[in-house]
């Protein structure tokens, strides 16, 4: 770590300390010789529970395009990112040198504020998601054309998350087949918008009545639709967030879409994967995302083509 930090800063390391961090990397917050803090994040390449291969710097590169276009659109709303390397000559995994903002995770203070700042807070959070999801990609950007449709690209990675319940018999193949078949009658309206997907109180920073959003290494370009499903299954998509949301994006969002309840089993499936197969919690069964992925499981299978 100290011969990455002087390769790119030319000077040592004060103190560090290790910070939670996603779920998939090790995270630290380091203090330089300077007075200046950075955050250094770490991980080796990994492959899924549905069988795909994780390239760790390609994340990394995938999450400074995000924040890069984001802070270009909307201010400095996420960390600015100073080094990705991978060639383990400095560190022996692929690492990430970002820039240190200040504030509170927002889980840890949301509690503590008062009735209209939580409002003011969740007015403001829908604002941030909808300024994010207006960003829409280059349709030539090798992000889209290296994967095809939107639909189909969707379909795959659905695909991929319950093949990795199988084993735990939280799902057959049939049921997938079926699941799956049944997309391939829906159609996006809007499939190059920027997605964070991953916008919990944890990802974001709290400071000084303004909140900064972290954490960006599961992006994605496509379906705003995706994004809110994701956040309305963490409660979210209060009142006042919804207000934020339309005075940005300008545009109503159809919650009773058929894809709306697709994109809601991706991401019950993603927490379900990590709970039973990796946390290998035993009381993931009782979880409320368990109730809703049996629910949709069963209404999604048994879909039919109008």
């Amino acid at each position: 770590m100290d011969a990455a930090i002087n390769k790119h800063f030319k000077q040592g390391i004060e103190s560090r300390k290790q910070l939670t961090g996603g779920y998939s990397f090790k995270t630290w917050l380091l203090t330089l010789t300077s007075g200046q803090k950075v955050v250094f994040r770490s991980n080796s390449d990994f492959t899924t529970g549905g069988g795909r291969r994780i390239i760790i710097a390609d994340i990394f590169r995938r999450e400074k395009f995000f924040y890069d276009n984001v802070n270009k659109a909307m201010g400095n709303v996420c960390p600015h990112v100073y080094a990705i390397d991978d060639t383990c000559e400095n560190y022996e995994t692929p690492y990430q040198i970002s820039e240190y903002l200040e504030g509170l995770p927002l889980n840890l203070c949301f509690e503590s504020l008062s009735l209209s700042q939580k409002q003011n807070v969740y007015q403001q959070f829908g604002e941030l998601v909808a300024g994010i999801n207006k960003i829409e990609i280059e349709p030539r950007h090798p992000y889209i054309t290296s994967r095809g449709s939107w639909e189909a690209f969707f379909a795959g990675r659905l695909r991929e998350r319950l093949l990795a319940l199988v084993k735990n018999q939280l799902i057959s193949i049939a049921d997938i087949d079926k699941i799956i078949h049944n997309l391939h009658n829906e159609k996006a309206k809007r499939t190059l918008s920027f997605l964070h997907l991953d916008m919990r109180f944890e990802n974001m920073l709290y400071n000084n009545g303004h909140i900064y959003l972290l954490d960006a290494e599961n992006c994605e370009f496509g379906d705003p639709l995706f994004e809110l499903a994701a956040l309305n299954m963490n409660n979210y998509t209060t009142e006042p967030f919804m207000e934020g949301y339309l005075n940005i994006f300008g545009e109503e969002q159809d919650f009773s879409d058929n894809l709306f309840y697709y994109y809601q089993m991706e991401r019950c499936a993603l927490v379900l994967d990590v709970y039973t197969n990796e946390v290998k919690d035993a009381e993931a069964e009782s979880m409320p995302f368990m109730a809703l992925f049996n629910k949709l499981k069963k209404m999604l299978s048994e879909l039919v083509e109008v």
